[in-house]
């Protein structure tokens, strides 16, 4: 195990491990299995003809023959009987009436035999063949599967994800990532060139690469801030004129609209009162100045009499001290706390191989946020003026520094080519401002807001995707049978007679005055009068009889049939083209705890994702290699073929094509998945129903009798 883990200081800088399933390239035995040959088809038709062949003469044609054949030798022995002797015409005609029914049922019944024989002979010989061919293509199956385990079992499964560019920017992750992240970062970097880490978390996820670094008798140089600052040699090498920068960046780092004329004076004083300390200038001394120019009484021997006195009485004048009483007091208050930084004598002289500076977790107050901005300005300073040796740069806990110094140190060292890798807590505010300035990488971000931040940083493609399948398949059956029967009888007499008298007689007589004309003076109209007179006589007598007979018979039969199948099926797809994350939200935040996606800026436009597992423990497992996954081995030379007499009959199969294996849903742009195979246009009756239609009637045997069963 410990040989395992000194695996950790091999080169080249990684941020973890890439799995890869050495199983996605098995190739699947590319041989279809063999397929049971079917039988001809004239086999069974011989079969089945002659079996009604040889039932036919069996049932017909050989009890037809012997029966008139019985009947013959009845009638020779009745002659026999009248005359005593035996007519030998009547046997031989027997004989000869029954020898071709029995020979044509012979004849049948031995083709049955034949046809069987020939039919088992045949099912006898595919089912053999069928049986040689699975047994050669088990043993095959079993060959070629055997040779891709072997040629997969030494294929590693973990790969190393190298260390992407100049820059990489961290987000998200819990303090227990963070430390696995470092340590399998930080071990690999240092098996090529320094490293200097600046643990900011406050809460020292850098302990376990510090530890390991040291069980590997690596130099290391861990300072501990504040609790350890008077051993810090955090800013020992630092100019005055570097120093007065450092301290004014420092308080104005969390303020980027502060008032220039306020850092300026801040600039001013701080020069001043470095000039007069000299060549040795600290924290220390520059407080104890400051209070001198304010008139505090200060007991301390950071400076000497003569110092106190020239920087009290003769640095500034009395007027300048008293508008600048504000700025003064400011940068005293700033520094107090830190005045024993670097005090003390250092613990290790020089710059270790591996240098930590860590803020402990009681760092909760002014003094943790003044030490974090000159942390950063003594690492821009460090790497401005680094030699030859260049050290990599990780900034745990970045989320605490102003966007510009960032920046700043951003620029040193793209400039000299050193390697920085930022962590940042959460994806807002500043980290938010220097997100894409190089490789970036999530890890589980809890909050809502951030992981939609970072799933739009990643961005959103185009997918044509599945909205709605429609399946519909349905058969039905009507089977109708009707029988009718219906007899009748009817019979009509009828008898007519007719007699019939008439006699008419009558008197007819008319008689009548008619007048016309007007009275005097043509008062009155014309007047007419007419009067007739008629009579008529007459009477008829008729008698009538009919008889009549009649009789009706009627029979009446029907039969119906009726059978109906129907079947329906439907099999559509409808896809829809949507526009959405391609690593969702809700995905960042259920993260596991050492998985990373890294995002990197493809050449020709675009992202790719890769997902990293960061946990150094996985170095101790197996199939783990310390670079980049290798290509698999090729595969061994084919197989021969097998015996062509004994393959099945049909086109070869095609064998299948494999490619590289399926990555991660983030991994790559998602592709459209094949086409559905659609349902069969005869899926068949439906479940528990009739598996066909009855067979209709033979028309040919007339209809149903009337009474009773078929004749």
């Amino acid at each position: 195990m410990l040989s395992r883990r000194e695996r950790l200081f091999t080169p080249d800088p990684r941020l973890g491990w890439v799995f890869r399933d050495r199983w996605w390239f098995l190739r699947p035995f590319p041989d279809a299995p063999p397929q049971q040959q079917a039988l001809p088809d004239y086999l069974a038709r011989r079969v089945v003809q002659t079996e009604q062949l040889a039932q036919h003469r069996l049932s017909r044609t050989l009890p037809v023959s012997a029966a008139i054949a019985m009947v013959l030798v009845l009638f020779a022995a009745c002659s026999a009987s009248g005359s005593g002797t035996v007519s030998v015409g009547s046997l031989l005609l027997a004989a000869i009436v029954l020898a071709p029914g029995a020979a044509l049922t012979w004849w049948a019944v031995r083709q049955r035999q034949s046809a069987r024989q020939a039919h088992d002979l045949a099912q006898q010989q595919v089912i053999g063949g069928y049986q040689a061919q699975a047994r050669q293509w088990h043993a095959r199956r079993q060959a070629h599967d055997a040779a891709e385990r072997a040629r997969l079992s030494d294929l590693p499964e973990w790969g190393a994800a190298p260390r992407p560019g100049r820059r990489l920017d961290v987000f998200g992750g819990t303090l227990w990532a963070w430390e696995a992240l470092l340590t399998t970062y930080g071990t690999s970097t240092l098996a090529v060139q320094p490293l200097l880490v600046l643990d900011l978390s406050r809460e020292v996820v850098s302990r376990e690469l510090v530890e390991l670094a040291q069980a590997a008798w690596m130099g290391v140089d861990a300072q501990l801030l504040p609790s350890r600052q008077a051993s810090s040699s955090l800013l020992s090498d630092m100019s005055p004129r570097d120093l007065v920068d450092a301290i004014v960046e420092s308080m104005h780092g969390g303020t980027p609209d502060a008032a220039r004329a306020d850092r300026s004076m801040d600039d001013r004083i701080l020069t001043r009162v470095c000039g007069a300390l000299g060549d040795d200038v600290t924290l220390g001394r520059i407080a104890a100045a400051l209070r001198a120019l304010m008139g505090e009484p200060d007991d301390g021997d950071a400076l000497t009499r003569e110092e106190r006195r020239h920087i009290a009485n003769e640095l500034f004048t009395v007027e300048y001290r008293r508008q600048a009483h504000a700025s003064l007091s400011r940068i005293e208050s700033y520094i107090h706390p830190l005045e024993d930084l670097g005090t003390a004598p250092a613990e290790k002289e020089g710059a270790g191989y591996l240098t930590c500076v860590a803020l402990d977790s009681q760092a909760r107050n002014v003094r943790s946020e003044l030490l974090t901005d000159l942390i950063v300005q003594w690492v821009t300073h460090r790497i401005t003026a680094s030699g030859a040796s260049t050290p990599a740069l990780v900034v745990a806990g970045a989320d605490e520094l102003a966007r510009r110094h960032l920046e700043r140190l951003s620029d040193a060292c793209e400039r000299r080519g050193v390697p920085l890798t930022l962590l940042f807590r959460r994806l807002r505010e500043t980290s938010a401002e220097m997100i894409g300035g190089g490789a970036v990488a999530f890890m589980r971000l809890g909050n809502h807001e951030d992981a939609s931040r970072a799933a739009d940083f990643i961005g959103r493609d185009h997918r044509f995707v599945l909205s709605q399948i429609t399946k519909n398949v349905g058969g039905n059956e009507s089977h109708t049978t009707t029988d009718t029967e219906g007899t009748g009888d009817s019979e009509t007499y009828s008898t007519s007679r007719t007699t019939g008298t008439s006699r008419n007689w009558g008197t007819n007589r008319s008689s009548g005055t008619s007048y016309s004309g007007g009275e005097m003076f043509g008062l009155f109209p014309d007047r007419s009068t007419s009067y007739q007179r008629g009579s008529n006589r007459g009477g008829s007598t008729s008698t009538s009889d009919t008889e009549g007979t009649s009789t009706s018979t009627s029979r009446n039969w029907s039969a119906a049939y009726s059978y109906a199948e129907g079947t329906n099926w439907s099999d559509a797809d409808t896809t829809q083209r949507v526009y959405e994350y391609v690593v969702e939200p809700v995905t960042l935040q259920y993260l596991p705890d050492h998985a990373l996606l890294l995002v990197e800026s493809a050449p020709g436009g675009g992202r790719t994702i890769t997902p990293v597992e960061c946990d150094p423990a996985i170095i101790t497992l197996d199939r783990v290699t310390t670079g980049p996954l290798p290509d698999p081995p090729p595969p061994q030379q084919a197989l021969p073929a097998a015996d062509p007499a004994l393959t099945s009959p049909g086109p070869a199969p095609q064998p299948q094509q494999w490619g590289a294996p399926s990555a991660p849903p983030w991994a790559a742009p998602p592709v459209l998945p094949p086409p559905r195979a659609p349902l069969s246009t005869r899926p068949g009756p439906p479940p528990g129903q009739q598996t066909g239609p009855r067979p209709p009637e033979d028309p040919r045997q007339g209809p149903p009798p009337l009474f009773g069963g078929r004749t």
